[in-house]
């Protein structure tokens, strides 16, 4: 890690400076791992194109939804965030979340398409109000996707080809407590909170979800990048929702 990271703590106000780093992270060998079984599911599941990627951050992931067919909207909490994604993808609409409530009408989205979003909440309460919304807005039979952290994701025993997760706050993490890591390819330092498959099955309980599936995206050996631990264990989850 260098001495110059940009340090990245999940709940607090993002700055320029920020953004701007965080724009380093779209083609990282991580995005591929977590992304590349979502055209399958989204063929699978969604029956329809019209599409909310809910925590766009830089527009990443607004990006690549368009790329595989889908009329996208992109919403998020943080203005400066939300000021680079339109430096990033100026053809496409992005939205600032006020008060916590997506500032579209109900019953909008065939998909709704979360990421890396799950583990940068604090507290139950929080991720279940998030996922409620997320519920709002979605037609009858549309299609929640949601891709975080795994519990093995922060875990100092892990190497990963991104991610360096050597530190102490790492040992046996409680539900809910900090966790942090290390991205090497944008140099950026993150915070985040740990949380198991369990408590998120029950925060998709919670708000009413019905869980179709459940993805731990491993490597292959046929893949562009030379894959660590990602070969045998994955460091993200991906769960597939139902309204």
């Amino acid at each position: 890690m260098s001495l110059d990271a940009i340090v990245y703590h999940s709940e607090e106000n993002k700055s320029v400076t920020q953004a701007i780093q965080y724009s380093k992270t779209h083609d990282s060998s991580h995005r591929f791992l977590a992304y590349k079984n979502i055209p399958a599911l989204l063929n699978k599941y969604s029956y329809g194109k019209k599409a909310l990627d809910y925590g766009t951050g830089t527009g990443y992931s607004a990006q690549f939804l368009l790329e595989i067919g889908f009329d996208v909207t992109g919403v998020d909490v943080s203005k400066e965030m939300l000021l680079q994604a339109q430096v990033n993808y100026p053809h496409l609409p992005f939205h600032q979340i006020q008060n916590k409530e997506i500032p579209i009408t109900s019953d909008t989205f065939d998909v709704v398409f979360s990421s890396f979003v799950l583990f940068e909440m604090g507290s139950e309460d929080e991720i279940v109000s998030y996922l409620k919304e997320a519920k709002r807005v979605m037609k009858e039979n549309g299609v929640l996707v949601a891709v975080t952290g795994s519990e093995n994701f922060h875990s100092p025993s892990k190497n990963w080809l991104s991610f360096r997760t050597d530190f102490p706050q790492n040992l046996n993490p409680k539900s809910g407590s900090l966790v942090k890591l290390y991205h090497r390819e944008s140099d950026m330092e993150f915070t985040d909170y740990y949380w198991t498959e369990a408590d998120y099955r029950n925060f998709f309980t919670k708000a009413g979800f019905h869980l179709e599936e459940v993805i731990y995206p491993l490597g292959e050996k046929d893949e562009p990048y030379v894959w660590c631990d990602e070969y045998t264990c994955s460091p993200f989850i991906i769960f597939v929702a139902k309204k």
